[in-house]
């Protein structure tokens, strides 16, 4: 409090404690400040990541919580509280949960802030357990809070068959996928009538006409919201408390909030709302707008949180350029977001990167210099196409195995290689994880290994069905190699039967490749883990390994694979 006034303009702040308007994260009441204008409380009040100004009544409106960190903040002010009282009480663990499966001394930290909280972003680092967490937390929210059911949303659709295996393994809950059937003695997700078949029928939570129990887990994936009739029913079942938990994971592969998809997901509300991602979000900072929106933390239009935070440039001004702000964004997101690295939490294995370099063949060199000199000659038209990068795709795929361009030249030095280092292992009684971006190089990997090993394949081809089974004789130690895209094996997967990775080209940013090195180094595995990738040398192989390895602007201006920054600059780069 103020004790002498005589050396600066006195003010005096009014808190009013009332039901909400618009900040709701957390519960019914908020607080409400209003004072004479003062550029220091302004900008205490701007720190807070969630607020909301009314020039009509000129109030700001913070969340009750944040009551006693706006009085520390500015101890030299008097404050005037007034209106209801409330006390906020820490949720405490119920009596009757258990943990079925023993937890990490992070997971059960993780479990008691999900408790305390109910709108937050899990953003550990993979293979540190998020499902677990959130499954432990789902049960015991159920236990506290009396839930009919809680909402798995999944952002990469093979997941939910990973979803239905850890539900069952960490709890004693039923898993239900929207729109399962059983067909000739197997599980399928059906069309979207059977999605809206089953969302229709938890309302009544005996089930439906035809007797299917839908449990208290109810997992679909994201595309599921491009439907309006089966988002709507979902969101009347939020409201009406049927749903009271929804977990959103790899939230971050909704990143479009005009499209279908983002508008339905952007409508769906429950008391409990957990995003999860392993991704550094920090990389690519337009990603955070539909969880902070979803999450209630970001109360602006896209296009004003885009030029708050985005450097724009380039033809016309349209283009991403560079990112501004991004202290003032890393505060909101640190305030909001429980991350643990493994490093920090875990004693996991060591893990070790080798990069092999291979000296192409003649013939398979003499397709390479021909592909590159035909992308050097349209340099121009390249440079000005909406996504330069996929114009580059043929000189890696050259740089892989030549037979996906000519059906003469079929040699391959990386192949050759990669059959070489899956043979030592298996000598070595290990277990081989091979990636690449292509379900062509895929297939030809496959082809090559499957007469002299037991081997199988994950692509976006593989039927969702089939996955985990795959997965868990993998695990098992029935299937000694396991071959995958990036895109479909990258994430979510549990593979620590496998101790040595190949890497047959390489993603655009070292976030996707550690996603992947992180389906063997995660929780479980016991054994260090060797991480081979396959270059070619003198060739766009070891530009791009630099460009991925780089801290710097130019591997900040590759964004999902397409570029953000100088599109001449980059290009030059790795046509060099």
């Amino acid at each position: 409090m103020i004790t002498d006034k005589t050396d600066m303009r006195y003010t005096m702040i009014t808190i009013r404690t009332r039901k909400a308007n618009k900040i709701t994260v957390s519960g019914d009441y908020s607080i409400f400040v209003s004072f004479d204008y003062d550029n220091k409380i302004v900008d205490v009040i701007r720190s807070f990541p969630c607020r909301e100004y009314y020039p009509l009544s000129k109030e700001w409106e913070l969340p009750i919580t944040k009551l006693k960190d706006l009085v520390e903040k500015l101890p030299e002010y008097d404050f005037e509280i007034s209106g209801k009282y409330v006390t906020l009480e820490s949720p405490k663990t119920p009596d009757n949960f258990s943990f079925k499966t023993k937890p990490f001394n992070h997971q059960i930290d993780g479990f008691n802030f999900g408790i305390q909280n109910d709108k937050w972003l899990l953003g550990d680092e993979q293979g540190l357990g998020k499902t677990k967490q959130v499954i432990d937390i789902a049960v015991a929210k159920k236990l506290q809070n009396g839930y009919k059911h809680c909402l798995i949303i999944c952002g990469v659709n093979g997941l939910k068959w990973n979803w239905v295996n850890e539900i069952r393994t960490h709890s004693d809950e039923e898993p239900y996928i929207l729109g399962q059937r059983e067909r000739n003695g197997k599980i399928v997700v059906g069309s979207n009538a059977d999605k809206l078949s089953d969302v229709l029928a938890l309302s009544d939570t005996t089930g439906d006409s035809a007797g299917r129990s839908t449990g208290y887990f109810i997992i679909t994936n994201v595309e599921t919201f491009r439907n309006n009739e089966i988002t709507s029913e979902i969101v009347k079942l939020c409201k009406d408390g049927i749903i009271g938990m929804i977990a959103f994971d790899e939230c971050h592969k909704a990143k479009n909030p005009s499209s279908q998809q983002g508008k339905g997901i952007l409508k769906l509300k429950s008391k409990t709302m957990i995003a999860m991602t392993g991704t550094p979000l920090m990389n690519t900072p337009l990603d955070l707008y539909i969880i902070l929106k979803w999450l209630g933390y970001e109360n602006h239009a896209f296009y004003s949180f885009k030029n708050h935070y985005c450097v724009m440039g380039g033809y016309g001004g349209y283009e991403i350029v560079g990112y501004k702000n991004l202290d003032e964004l890393q505060e909101q997101l640190n305030t909001i977001m429980l991350r643990r690295l493994k490093d920090e939490v875990l004693d996991l294995p060591e893990k070790t990167f080798v990069d092999e370099y291979v000296e192409m063949t003649g013939k398979q060199e003499q397709i390479y210099k021909e592909v590159t000199a035909e992308i050097k000659a349209n340099i121009d038209q390249i440079s000005v196409s909406p996504n330069p990068l996929a114009q580059l795709i043929r000189m890696r795929q050259a740089t892989g195995y030549p037979g996906i361009l000519s059906s003469v030249i079929q040699e391959s030095a990386k192949l050759d290689r990669m059959e070489e280092l899956v043979e030592e292992a298996i000598a070595n009684n290990k277990q081989v994880v091979i990636f690449s971006n292509w379900t062509q190089m895929t297939d030809v990997i496959h082809e090559r290994l499957h007469k002299r090993f037991v081997v199988s394949q994950i692509t976006g081809e593989t039927k969702d069905s089939d996955r985990q089974r795959i997965v868990d004789q993998f695990q098992d130690g029935i299937y000694k190699v396991l071959i995958g895209t990036i895109g479909a094996m990258g994430t979510g997967l549990t593979l620590t039967a496998g101790t040595v990775e190949i890497f047959m080209d390489e993603p655009w940013s070292m976030a996707l490749k550690n996603q992947a090195v992180d389906r063997c180094h995660r929780i479980g595995q016991n054994s260090n883990v060797t991480i081979y990738t396959l270059m070619c040398k003198n060739t766009i192989d070891e530009r791009i390994h630099d460009l991925v390895m780089k801290k710097g602007a130019m591997s900040d201006a590759i964004v999902d694979g397409q570029i953000t920054g100088n599109k001449a600059e980059l290009l030059q780069f790795l046509l060099s």
